[in-house]
C-alpha cells in the first residue's frame, strides 16, 4: 500500500455550540474504505472542529496504519493552508490546535494535506453530524456510499 486517503470533517453543529462532531474516513489508494469513525469533541468554532478532525483522524491513522503515507482531504481550505504555512495561525484557539495537529504530522513523517469540495466530503460531513445528533445523516449518505458494508473503528 503506497498511502492511504484519510477524509476528514467536523462540524460545531447549531447553536448553542461547545460540541462538535468529528467525521473520519480511511481509504486506500483504490477508494475502499478501511476505517472509520465518528466522534464528539469540544469546540465552540467550525475551524476548531475541523482542526480537531484533523487530529483525530491522525491519530487514527498512526494507531492503525503506523508508516503508511497519507493524503489528508478535508473541505477546510483555511485549515490545509495553515498546516501547509500558506498562512500564519492568527487565532488564538487555534494556535494549540494547529501545535497538536503539527507534531502529529511529525510523529506520522509521511502526511499531505490537500483541499476538497464540500461535495467530496460528504460521508465524513455525514459521520461528523451523526456524532452530533444521529438524525440519520449517517443512513442516508452512508447509503449512498455503501458505508452500510463497512465496520466502524469505534
Amino acid at each position: 500500500m503506497s498511502h492511504l486517503l484519510l477524509q476528514v470533517d467536523g462540524t460545531p453543529g447549531c447553536p448553542p455550540r461547545g460540541i462538535a462532531g468529528l467525521g473520519i474516513i480511511v481509504r486506500n489508494q483504490a477508494g475502499a474504505v478501511l476505517a472509520w469513525s465518528c466522534e464528539r469533541a469540544p469546540a465552540t468554532t467550525n475551524n476548531e472542529a475541523e482542526y480537531l478532525a484533523v487530529i483525530a483522524g491522525l491519530t487514527l491513522v498512526i494507531r492503525r496504519f503506523p508508516g503508511v503515507a497519507v493524503r489528508c482531504l478535508t473541505d477546510s481550505r483555511i485549515v490545509v493552508d495553515q498546516l501547509t504555512g500558506r498562512h500564519a495561525v492568527r487565532a488564538m484557539a487555534l494556535k494549540p490546535l494547529h501545535e497538536r495537529a503539527r507534531m502529529l504530522v511529525l510523529q506520522h513523517g509521511s502526511v499531505t494535506f490537500i483541499a476538497i469540495p464540500r461535495e467530496l466530503n460528504r460521508l465524513a460531513d455525514a459521520l461528523a453530524w451523526e456524532a452530533l445528533d444521529g438524525r440519520g445523516w449517517l443512513a442516508r449518505v452512508g447509503r449512498e456510499a455503501g458505508l452500510a458494508t463497512v465496520n466502524s473503528d469505534m
